[in-house]
């Protein structure tokens, strides 16, 4: 069973390891190894560590091995800007609802804010996933460039989804 719930510091660290898997994993074929290295280099910042405590959520799933809850997911509303930031799953997790089911309780928590339209910078891989789930399309999507504080360029797209009205999708 898929549970989502507001992250603490104790899930710092998997938030950063479950970020650079599926950078690694997803990315791979997209952005040359040299750029994926640099993505995911380096250890686990304080800053880092601060930004799951206030800002993340997490998704879990009972461990059916050891019957503890294994987080296998990671999302972020930057409300000011309306902006979903750190959507990422786990590769073990890939496939499995994971991200749309993180998607769409950010969705429903932007839309209880007042929020009338989020806006996401995808990877070029993510694009189709995205896609599916109602953002982009005529008008609502456009090239740019993802310039990372470490140093570097990534192309990705810009995509928008309004919030009139949620459906549920199963």
């Amino acid at each position: 069973m898929l549970r989502i719930r507001k992250a603490t510091l104790l899930d710092a660290k998997a938030c950063w390891d479950i970020r650079n898997a599926a950078i690694n994993k997803g990315c791979a074929g997209f952005y040359s190894q040299d750029d994926l290295q640099i993505w995911t280099q380096g250890e686990l910042t304080e800053s880092f560590r601060r930004m799951v405590d206030a800002h993340f959520y997490v998704a879990e799933i009972l461990d059916d091995t050891t019957q503890e809850d294994t987080v296998v997911g990671t999302i972020m509303l930057d409300e000011p800007y309306a902006q979903v930031e750190a959507l990422f799953v786990s590769p073990d997790a890939m496939g499995l609802g994971v991200g749309r089911s993180l998607l769409q309780f950010i969705e429903e928590k932007a839309f209880n804010l007042g929020i009338a339209q989020l806006r996401l910078e995808s990877t070029l891989n993510a694009v189709k996933f995205y896609r599916h789930c109602g953002f982009g399309g005529e008008g609502l999507e456009e090239d740019a460039v993802y310039c990372s504080p470490r140093g570097i360029a990534l192309d990705c797209r810009v995509m928008y989804k309004n919030l009139g009205r949620l459906t549920v999708r199963r």
